[in-house]
């Protein structure tokens, strides 16, 4: 585009003088950068405010800035231009004029009347030395001496006594150490702000790790049970203080990425670097049984791939979800029942994980574990054998010796007669019987093998042994997780448990790592749809976890 821009100025008689200029240019800038084709003296005017540039066949002025440009006296960022439209900024005037013949646009280009006054009032200036006497050298060396002195020195005069540090900070005139700090305290610091030493052992020096470890308990991350501490990294190079924002937990992930995408040689590790495209599936740990040289059956928490240990939790327990949350509700002793999760598997406090089962809190109500229909309130003890065979010879001896004042029939005590020792011996031989018979009841048909695994041995005095259920506490030891922070209205035990369809205890209902990406996703925000929200490494990873085991290592 080739434009004419006419200068127009006033000479000291008052008469107008004008020069042309004619340049080849896309656009005319305006503004008071030294590039741009306007260049305007007005501190009114940002670097670069307006831009003059032709569009479909139109001249628009366009402004950069919020307040624009007054087009004819009204404020405007975009605006059209035609011959006679007036365009001020501060203190200059643009005139669109018609253009001459072999130009594309013509604008005329003057400063205000009272323009002159305002450069005049900034020419006033009056030298240092006309108000002290001192020349700039001398009154330079004469503050510098005072900031020291404000700054450094006086502050310094705390280091040499506790006394003169407490007097200085308690004093509202003279200046303290409180002048060196770089930035605000994090609120957890907020009980020893005063307290400069605490952290700062030596003066001069960077904060020791020995002074955090004497409040904080934390061991040093570890990569696997053979590696060494990562490096000589200081507790302070990851917990910044006096820094904007005031955040001592570093939540980055490319603090755990830097590491974990380039594992050193020997760590038995997977790299992980992005919860949405570069981490690895999920692991877990599981309490299974490791057969010894002698036969017996040892148990060991182990942490496996969550795809091989889909049907490896052997807990000795026999169980079937898909039972118990039928939709159409299950027989109990009060009629048809619909069970929901909330009933058995209850949030502890602070909704973190679930408070272990109970038969007595949450199974007896159905499965009763009493033995004589004529006496359905006495119920055996759960969880010891050898308790139920007692309880069980110990009711019978009662009801055969009449001491159990609601026995039916005593056969072995006649009225008005002492017991003699053969009776009591034919009584509890009696007793023993019928308690064995009820017991096998018990423990093969009626009750125990509903649940767990009940094996028979003749030889021993305890006719059954039931094996112990073994359940795994903690399937996920390294990761943070809240039942809690999951508990919305989007979601629901069902939306991540398939309960419905297990019928097995050996089913590991936990979901994998898929399932949580529809919620969960990059660390970086922009790389997520709508549904996920950003999810970095320290959202469900400690650093500091060393007091929870190691990962591929085998935890008591």
């Amino acid at each position: 585009m080739r434009i004419l821009i006419r200068f127009i100025t006033k000479n000291a008689a008052g008469s107008v003088e004008h020069s042309d200029k004619i340049l080849d240019a896309p656009a005319i800038t305006i503004g008071r950068a030294t590039d741009q084709v306007l260049q305007l003296r007005d501190r009114r005017a940002r670097l670069q405010h307006a831009r003059i540039e032709p569009k479909n066949g139109d001249i628009l002025i366009v402004s950069a800035t919020l307040a624009g440009v007054s087009v004819n006296g009204h404020s405007q960022r975009e605006s059209k231009l035609k011959v006679g439209d007036v365009i001020e900024v501060g203190s200059n005037i643009l005139r669109v004029i018609q253009a001459p013949e072999g130009a594309d646009f013509a604008i005329s280009f003057e400063l205000r009347d009272d323009a002159a006054g305002e450069h005049l009032e900034q020419s006033w200036t009056t030298p240092v030395s006309g108000v002290f006497g001192w020349s700039k050298r001398r009154l330079s060396w004469t503050l510098l001496v005072a900031v020291l002195l404000l700054v450094f020195v006086l502050p310094s005069t705390a280091l040499l006594h506790p006394s003169l540090a407490k007097l200085l900070r308690s004093s509202d005139v003279l200046p303290d150490d409180s002048l060196w700090l770089a930035g605000p305290l994090h609120t957890g610091h907020s009980s020893i702000a005063a307290e400069c030493d605490a952290c700062h052992v030596n003066a001069f020096q960077r904060v020791p790790d020995t002074a955090c470890m004497a409040c904080h308990d934390a061991g040093r991350h570890v990569a696997a049970a053979s590696s060494p501490v990562i490096g000589e990294i200081r507790c302070a190079a990851c917990h910044r203080e006096h820094n904007e924002p005031a955040e001592l937990v570093n939540r980055h992930q490319d603090l755990c990425a830097d590491c974990h995408t380039a594992l050193p040689e020997g760590v038995d590790l997977q790299p992980a670097g992005d919860f949405l495209d570069a981490h690895p599936d999920f692991r877990v740990s599981l309490n299974l049984p490791l057969q010894q040289d002698s036969g017996e059956t040892a148990w060991e928490v182990r942490h496996i791939r969550l795809a091989d240990a889909l049907t490896a939790n052997r807990s000795n327990l026999t169980f079937d979800h898909k039972v118990h949350v039928a939709e159409e509700g299950i027989l109990t002793p009060d009629g048809k029942r619909v069970l929901e999760c909330e009933e058995c598997h209850v949030p502890e406090p602070g909704g973190a994980k679930m408070l272990p089962i109970s038969m007595d809190e949450h199974c007896a109500d159905c499965h009763t574990l009493s033995f004589d229909p004529d006496d359905p309130s006495r119920v055996v003890p759960h969880g010891d054998p050898a308790g139920v065979v007692q309880a069980l010879v110990e009711y019978y001896s009662a009801r055969l010796l009449g001491e159990d004042p609601d026995a039916v029939e005593q056969r072995v005590r006649r009225p008005g007669q002492a017991l003699t020792r053969e009776d009591r011996d034919r009584a509890a031989s009696e007793a023993r019987q019928q308690a064995l018979v009820v017991a096998a009841d018990l423990f093969e048909r009626q009750a125990c093998n509903n649940c767990h695994t009940v094996s028979r041995r003749d030889d021993s005095e305890l006719p059954w042994q039931v094996e112990p259920v073994k359940l795994s506490n903690d399937f996920f030891p390294h990761s943070n997780f809240s039942h809690a922070a999951h508990d919305t209205e989007v979601t629901s035990c069902e939306s991540c448990h398939d309960a419905h369809s297990s019928e097995q205890a050996e089913d590991l209902l936990i979901p994998d790592i898929e399932s949580c990406r529809e919620c969960h996703g990059s660390g970086v925000a922009n790389r997520n749809n709508a549904q996920q929200i950003p999810s970095t490494c320290i959202l469900c990873h400690s650093f500091h976890y060393d007091s929870k085991g190691v990962h591929g290592e085998s935890m008591p």
